[in-house]
């Protein structure tokens, strides 16, 4: 059967031309590739396009569904709507559907950097298209290639994304934690136990100073001294927790997002950097894990390594500020980090002289993975989104030679190679996609955990924002952990913006006497108590999921085990087990 792509290309003036690509048949290997050379991409002169194969449509009531790679989720059931991916949410450059011709994976292997994915309904008529805007249409950086997968109309999106975690494993680009334990102790040490992170000092957030100097920087507040860390460590082992990875977080000069890119000294009101290795010396001994939270990413114009010249420029020769731009933290208004000069003026020094405090575990380095990576045209260390990919990949890659592993903010699959946990794979809460829905204000009726069916067994997460502290969130939060395959991850004072939102939730651990220190190691065992029954399915690929019964979902591991969750607030009888109400329940091998 003859199969086509169609090309809608918006010009500046709002007209679009339309262009009918033609494709090789599905008939033979069950692929199909799109190829347009950035020569060809450059010349339409548009300022966006649009393409949708001809397989990529279906009618309101038609079988089927679609999803993003961020695990939305929806079914041909609107009369009208959209959902278009934003950079978080493409964290894996595909995406999938099935409808009444068959089931489809669409994987963009070059020129997938800021591709969005983007779902259309018009007076019942669906469309799913791969989308490029604005400078990816004028300044292409490499031709795009787009590779269709085919399967049986009755595919479910596991079998869809199982398609991918194949790709990343044929193509090398990743190894599973079952090759890699073998040759890293520590990896295996830290994937094993439940992570620990606690923020120790901070200034205003956000910040009255946008650029600061060591005259008009805030105070810093000091929370959790480097001796408290030791009480910590203590009170853990009291309470019998034998396994966990510590990260500090605002250790650093400054404190948390205080002065990136410096990190040096140790914030002197915390103890300094005598204290701090002592802190950090304790912890290894009574048998944890410790690693530093760090940037690479930003720069704040406080910092004594700051430098104009290391920073992205924008077209105009301008600095780019990070954060949506009129964003402050800590240290101020943050910019743009090169990704370059990022690797040659920062972490080449500040990652082996972390590891020299004697720092051991997975690396911790923020925002990176929740962003694509930004082109830089400073014509001194000029990047493409392809080179800035390269150039962060090497700097996480010396977290993982020097401290162990490399863990960061999100999913962002670019560092795939390199990344060992991510804290949050999706930013929000789940619960409000169904809510969304249900008032009839969106067309993507739930999220599922693709990300987690193509990475789970590869690389550890803790799904959402929601879920972090999740043994002190409601029950629905502490399923969906547990559904989404989550290593627990736990904060000390999670919340400390002045003023907007707690990203993270209101609930919090806090150290402050004795009695909120105990109670909060209580909340941590818990989660420490969970997690031994079911930490060895990160070793495992996770094979499928579907909804099984109303309200009770299965998460089906390459072990043979399944593990059910019922949300319903009564008993559900489901495949041979009863599923006690909003409980779980880790059914064997059959």
């Amino acid at each position: 059967m003859a199969i086509s792509v169609l090309l809608n290309w918006t010009m500046p003036d709002g007209n679009v031309v339309k262009e009918t690509v033609g494709l090789d048949s599905f008939a033979s290997g069950h692929s199909t590739t799109l190829h347009l050379s950035k020569e060809k991409i450059l010349s339409m002169k548009a300022v966006r396009l649009d393409i949708i194969p001809d397989f990529a449509q279906a009618r309101k009531g038609e079988k089927g569904f679609w999803f993003s790679p961020y695990g939305m989720y929806g079914e041909y059931d609107c009369d009208n709507g959209r959902f278009m991916a934003g950079a978080e949410r493409m964290s894996m450059p595909m995406f999938g559907w099935a409808n009444n011709q068959g089931a489809y994976l669409a994987i963009i292997t070059s020129l997938k950097y800021f591709v969005r994915e983007t779902v259309s309904v018009k007076d019942g008529c669906y469309t799913i298209a791969a989308t490029l805007e604005k400078e990816l249409c004028t300044h292409p950086y490499e031709d795009l290639t787009i590779v269709y997968h085919r399967r049986e109309a009755n595919a479910t999106y596991a079998e869809l994304a199982k398609i991918y975690r194949q790709h990343q494993l044929e193509q090398g680009v990743v190894r599973p934690f079952k090759e890699r334990f073998k040759e890293n102790k520590v990896l295996e040490k830290a994937i094993m136990a439940p992570e620990i992170r606690i923020r120790q000092a901070w200034k205003p957030v956000p910040s009255p100073v946008l650029h600061q100097t060591p005259e008009t920087e805030p105070e810093v507040k000091a929370v959790v001294s480097f001796d408290r860390v030791k009480d910590i460590v203590d009170e853990l082992k009291r309470q019998g927790i034998d396994d966990a990875e510590l990260c500090l977080v605002g250790w650093n000069i400054g404190g948390h997002d205080g002065r990136w890119p410096q990190s040096f000294p140790a914030e002197p009101t915390l103890g300094g950097n005598d204290k701090l290795k002592e802190a950090i010396a304790y912890s290894l001994d009574k048998g944890f894990l410790i690693v530093p939270h760090g940037n690479f990413h930003e720069g704040y114009t406080i910092a004594d390594n700051f430098d104009g010249e290391m920073t992205i420029k924008d077209s105009n020769g301008m600095m780019l500020p990070t954060r949506n731009g009129n964003v402050s933290w800590g240290g101020g208004r943050p910019y743009h980090i090169c990704p370059q000069r990022a690797y040659e003026k920062v972490c080449v020094y500040d990652i082996p002289r972390m590891a020299g405090f004697g720092f051991k575990g997975i690396g911790y380095f923020d925002v990176v993975t929740i962003c694509e990576p930004q082109p830089c045209t400073d014509p001194r260390h000029p990047c493409t989104a392809a080179d800035g990919a390269k150039y962060w990949g090497a700097c996480a890659a010396l977290s993982k030679r020097d401290l162990g592993g490399f863990a960061s903010e999100s999913g962002n699959d670019y560092f795939a190679g390199n990344l060992d946990f991510s804290l949050y794979t999706y930013f929000g809460n789940p619960q409000d996609v169904e809510k969304k829905y249900a008032a009839g204000k969106g067309i993507a009726k739930k999220v599922v955990p693709i990300w987690q069916i193509v990475y789970n067994g590869i690389i550890a997460n803790n799904p959402f924002t929601t879920t972090m502290n999740l043994t002190l969130k409601d029950r629905y939060s502490l399923l969906k952990a547990l559904e989404f395959s989550a290593r627990p991850s736990f904060y000390f004072y999670s919340k400390f913006v002045s003023s907007g939102s707690n990203w993270m939730g209101e609930e919090d651990l806090t150290c402050a006497t004795d009695n909120d220190l105990a109670w909060s190691v209580s909340k941590i065992k818990e989660g420490y108590d969970l997690y031994q029954s079911l930490k060895h399915l990160q070793l495992e690929f996770i094979e499928n999921h579907s909804e099984v019964a109303k309200g009770v979902c299965c998460t089906e591991y390459s072990n043979g085990e399944q593990l059910l969750v019922n949300y319903n607030d009564h008993p559900v009888q489901v495949n041979g087990v009863k599923v006690a109400a909003m409980g779980y329940l880790l059914k064997p091998c059959k």
